[in-house]
């Protein structure tokens, strides 16, 4: 990854948050997934960053960002990522989330609606029972008694190698198993309400199924009617399901990368 234009922490709840800012022109917010950082997006920022800027941040507990005493939530993710772009002073952004991410991007658009212009929800559920089945059970698995396997792993390497107190991996992994393995939830209504576009985007092999991906289009407007010869009946949103492609290879598909560009550039479509 190329050096950040800028960088460095924002104190927020009982934590610092990191955060990069690569680039220049329209900001577009990065949030990666479990045990990931802002070095999850490196693929990315060259296309992302041709005339805007991507705003990448740690989330607690993740990267340079540490833990704070209370349970992760996809909430208070939310209220981190605002705070960020609140201390930029950069003015509402477009929103990108991949797995645990995309359910916080949902949240801040959710919480603070006049942050988020666009978003884009990446290999995401908006609801929990999204989630296949033995992913669930993985989620459910994890937990600090994984410490011993973990301890020597590439996983556990790159987390010590920046995070400020890495001997607290044990409590990620407690925390990340209560998150997505213990916390229920099911946004439908929340996702109908959103007024602004938002890109749905999965591997055909991915963590949830294509049909929870076209439900969460659908609760967009998505997909209701044809399209029509001048593209008259298409929706705001757009979903993208990418052949071939998995959960863990989904932000290096090119297919995802002109999804996404494409996306971003867009004029937002009337109503």
């Amino acid at each position: 990854m190329t050096a950040p234009v800028r960088s460095g922490y924002v104190p927020v709840a009982g934590t610092e948050v990191y955060f990069e800012v690569h680039g220049d022109g329209p900001p577009v917010l990065m949030v990666h997934g479990a045990f990931g950082g802002t070095r999850q997006f490196t693929g990315l920022l060259p296309a992302v960053t041709r005339g805007r800027s991507a705003v990448l941040v740690d989330l607690q507990g993740h990267g340079r960002t540490a833990d704070r005493h209370e349970p992760f939530s996809y909430e208070r993710f939310a209220d981190d990522c605002a705070a960020v772009l609140d201390h930029l002073g950069v003015g509402p952004a477009a929103a990108v989330g991949y797995s645990m991410g995309g359910g916080t991007v949902l949240q801040l658009a959710f919480r603070h609606p006049g942050s988020v212009t666009r978003l884009a929800v990446v290999s995401a559920p908006f609801r929990s029972s999204g989630w296949l089945p033995d992913v669930m059970a993985n989620f459910r698995a994890t937990g600090s008694h994984q410490w011993p396997a973990v301890e020597e792993s590439p996983l556990y390497r790159d987390h010590a190698a920046v995070a400020p107190r890495p001997q607290d991996f044990p409590a990620l992994l407690d925390k990340l198993g209560r998150l997505l393995g213990g916390h229920e939830y099911d946004w439908s209504d929340r996702v109908r309400a959103l007024n602004v576009p938002v890109l749905v985007a999965l591997g055909d092999g991915d963590s949830l199924p294509p049909t929870h991906a076209a439900e969460m289009f659908a609760l967009l407007g998505g997909g209701r009617r044809d399209g029509g010869l001048g593209g008259e009946g298409l929706s705001r949103s757009r979903l993208a399901v990418l052949p071939r492609t998995t959960h863990y290879d989904v932000l290096a598909n090119p297919w995802f990368e002109r999804a996404l560009v494409d996306f971003l550039e867009e004029q937002a479509l009337p109503g």
